[in-house]
């Protein structure tokens, strides 16, 4: 194996996830674009920057991977200054990764935000989100000054406190999810919202474990093996994946019909994007009044002229 194979591979592999992951992100911004016409403005804008910060950082690490593979192949000199392209990851990243996370804290105060333990969850992980952010900021702007791999070694601890930092995060999101869909679960009467609401918790540990692993895997890499690129794989894929889970989790209120009936919602098309439809609601039930917040639980009945079918029959959801 040549000596510069573990350098240039995972760039090469980590570039082509990069832009597979842009692409599901892609269909997944226009889904919402589609279905969600008139959800609340912060949350569209939060989800546009994201997807035009993810197009720019697939961009600019193409460039990286360009002058590496391309540009100066054959010039071992490269790996030892590297090229401005590759201070993008971890801006991108930590940016989007806190701004994720800040939203499923709102999303934990809105659930049970009359809680004070929960609200105090939901503080913690917005602290979290913003230290691995500042910290992924910081380390990225003083290896700026050089771009020398030797510098790296320096970096270690702000590289610890970003990653670290974010897996911490997306454990805590995860297991409060989980504890609220539980409660949820325990208190609904309807069977088929008790099948939806442990969809849910799947999807939930699903989307947190992915995260919290690509993270520590990136800095278990970069920590134990200092000499190569191996942990770059992950890196260039972790901002996708946080802006894929935080697009799975707004599309999944408007979840397609199946002929076996195990999930049904609106037919999302261009004329019928309304967020008032929607059968997964992120309010509560009674949102300005005190006292314990409810699942809001909806039946939408669609009345159609088709010969071969008298009505369709959309199921409950949970507002989560």
């Amino acid at each position: 194996m040549s000596q510069y194979e573990l350098l240039t591979a995972p760039i090469l592999a980590g570039t082509q996830c990069n832009w597979a992951l842009l692409g599901t992100l892609s269909l997944q911004v226009y889904k919402f674009h589609i279905c969600f016409q008139k959800e609340r403005a912060w949350i569209r804008c939060i989800v546009y920057s994201i997807f035009l910060m993810q197009a720019a950082e697939t961009a600019i690490t193409s460039h990286f991977a360009f002058s590496l593979l391309v540009m100066n192949w054959g010039d071992p000199t490269i790996f030892v200054k590297l090229p401005w392209s590759s201070l993008a990851t971890p801006i991108f990243t930590g940016i989007t990764s806190a701004m994720v996370q800040c939203f499923f804290a709102w999303r934990i105060y809105i659930l049970k935000g009359e809680n004070m333990v929960y609200r105090i969850v939901a503080g913690a992980i917005v602290m979290l989100a913003w230290m691995q952010s500042l910290a992924a900021i910081i380390s990225d702007a003083k290896f700026a000054v050089t771009t020398e791999v030797a510098e790296l070694e320096n970096l270690v601890k702000g590289v610890k406190v970003w990653l670290v930092g974010s897996a911490v995060a997306d454990v805590v999101i995860a297991l409060t999810m989980i504890v609220i869909l539980s409660e949820f679960r325990r208190k609904t009467p309807w069977k088929r919202t008790d099948s939806l609401i442990t969809k849910l918790i799947y999807n939930t540990i699903e989307t947190g474990a992915i995260t919290s692993v690509l993270a520590i895997c990136d800095v278990s890499l970069f920590i134990l093996f200092p000499e190569n690129n191996l942990h770059q794989t992950f890196a260039f894929m972790l901002g996708k994946v946080y802006a894929n889970v935080l697009m799975v989790t707004l599309n999944a209120r408007a979840i397609s019909g199946t002929p076996s009936g195990l999930g049904r919602s609106n037919n999302c098309s261009g004329d019928r994007g309304d967020a008032n439809n929607h059968e997964l609601d992120w309010r509560g039930t009674n949102t300005n009044a005190k006292g314990p917040r409810t699942v809001h639980i909806s039946t939408v009945t669609e009345v159609t002229h088709d010969s071969e079918s008298d009505a369709k029959v959309y199921s409950p959801g949970a507002g989560v």
